[in-house]
């Protein structure tokens, strides 16, 4: 990945070139990374990273570490990368444990020990984390959002409302909300401003072993994926000692990565996977 520098220029003759005329066109041509939805899964995150190694610059939409088994590896991993990181609800929750008092038991083992063994290093990388809002990355105008809408909208799915899915910008007038959260890569156009999801890097939910990400390359956006080897993955999902005492669960979460249901396989997820979604 290139330290962030700003825009990568190259120079096209004009067709006034062809006649030996100084004058020449210039275009700006810039390569953006957008990726979400990490939860700890350093395997599938560096997959990315390795297939995407060109890119000028990062726009991050948050969940980076939790709760996932590898979030010393991830965030190591992310305070590398140059571009504009925003905070998604997991990353806030690390910031503030209390937020996950009324989790599930099984839940909470799991978080708490991705808490307890997370370096001081990692909470200062969180810290560094903005905000939802309006940004500019790579000369694109964005309106960044992890997608959490509390009181309105808990998902943003590819059959969301329209009036429901307006509320993700969260007032923004920019021509692009690029957003997470829901795992689910889809895009719309809901009262000229488009709305992207550009998947989950690290927990897929629609069927697929695959880390999902999106690009924008000279201002056109399209959607990746990447196959990854989740082997370390399940090793570090085995080492979590708390979970000795849920065998049940972590073999759940295993499977769930491994069939690309990351929180189980069912509904929507289930009808996302039959028509096609990523």
């Amino acid at each position: 990945m290139k330290p962030a520098k700003g825009l990568r220029s190259k120079i096209i003759p004009s067709p006034a070139s062809r006649y030996n005329e100084v004058d020449l066109l210039q275009v700006v041509s810039v390569k953006v990374l957008v990726i979400a939805d990490i939860h700890g899964n350093a395997e599938a995150l560096r997959a990315v990273l390795d297939k995407e190694q060109d890119a000028d610059t990062v726009v991050f939409l948050g969940d980076s570490v939790s709760p996932g088994p590898q979030a010393n590896e991830t965030y190591k991993l992310l305070e590398g990368l140059g571009g504009t990181f925003i905070l998604g609800n997991h990353d806030v929750e690390m910031l503030d444990p209390k937020l996950v008092a009324g989790w599930p038991v099984n839940w909470r083992a799991l978080n708490d020990w991705v808490y307890d063994n997370f370096d001081a290093a990692g909470f200062d990388f969180l810290r560094t984390l903005k905000p939802g809002g309006d940004y500019e990355a790579g000369g694109l105008q964005l309106c960044l959002q992890h997608g959490t809408v509390p009181g309105k909208l808990r998902h943003a799915l590819p059959d969301t409302p329209e009036e429901d899915l307006t509320h993700v910008a969260q007032g923004s007038d920019y021509p692009v909300v690029l957003f997470g959260h829901s795992h689910v890569q889809f895009r719309r156009v809901v009262g000229g401003q488009e709305y992207i999801n550009p998947g989950s890097v690290g927990q897929n939910r629609c069927g697929k072993l695959l880390a999902c990400y999106g690009l924008f390359e000279d201002g056109i956006f399209r959607h990746c994926q990447v196959e990854y080897d989740p082997t370390r993955w399940l090793e570090a999902m085995d080492a979590v000692a708390t979970l000795d005492e849920f065998p049940d669960f972590r073999e759940w979460l295993k499977q769930g990565l491994l069939t690309g249901y990351g929180i189980g396989q069912n509904e929507p997820w289930t009808k996302y996977a039959e028509e096609g979604y990523f």
